[in-house]
C-alpha cells in the first residue's frame, strides 16, 4: 500500500482494520503480551485521528494492594498507542521510542478501562501520540500517557497489515 492509497482510507476502512488485528485469532493476539491483556475495539474516528480500546481488569494483573499493575496500564497504553501509529503509518513497522504514562486513580477488580489515543503529530518517520485511559464503571481518570514512535522502513512481510 503507497502513501495515496493510505491517503484515500476512510472511516470504514479504519473500523475495519481494527477490528480485524482486535479480533481473536489474529496474528496480533497469536502471541506474546498483548493477547494476555485481552485487547478489544470500541471505536475510532479517522478524521480526528483517534481509537478507544478496552481493556478487563483480570485477577493475573492485580499487583499486591489488588489493583491494576502500572506495568499492565503502560502495556496497554503502549499497545493502544502503537496500533494507532501503525495504522497511519502502514505497512511500516513502528517502534516505541518514548512512553510516558502519569497514573492518576487506581483500577479495581471488577472494573474495565478504555484507553483513547489520539495522533498529535505525524512526521516523516515519527509520530507523536496521546493517551488518555477512563474507568468503564466510574468513568474517571485513572492515566494519561504521552508517547513517540518511530516508523521504520517497509517491511513486506509485516504482520499487521
Amino acid at each position: 500500500m503507497n502513501h495515496s492509497e493510505i491517503s484515500a482510507q476512510s472511516q470504514e476502512a479504519m473500523e475495519s482494520w481494527f477490528r480485524q488485528v482486535t479480533a481473536p485469532g489474529s496474528r496480533l493476539l497469536s502471541h506474546g503480551v498483548v493477547p494476555k491483556i485481552e485487547p478489544k475495539f470500541v471505536e475510532c474516528n479517522f478524521e480526528e485521528k483517534t481509537v478507544t480500546l478496552s481493556f478487563d481488569v483480570l485477577e493475573w494483573e492485580l499487583n499486591p494492594q489488588n489493583v491494576i499493575h502500572g506495568g499492565i496500564i503502560a502495556t496497554a497504553f503502549d499497545t493502544t498507542l502503537g496500533l494507532l501509529c501503525h495504522y497511519f503509518t502502514k505497512p511500516q513497522v513502528v517502534i516505541t521510542v518514548s512512553l510516558n504514562t502519569t497514573y492518576h486513580k487506581p483500577i479495581f477488580m471488577g472494573d474495565a478501562f478504555h484507553i483513547k489515543a489520539k495522533m498529535e503529530f505525524q512526521g516523516r518517520s515519527l509520530c507523536n501520540i496521546t493517551g488518555d485511559a477512563w474507568t468503564q464503571n466510574h468513568s474517571v481518570l485513572a492515566a494519561s500517557a504521552t508517547s513517540v514512535f518511530k516508523a521504520l522502513r517497509e517491511i513486506q512481510n509485516n504482520p499487521l497489515i
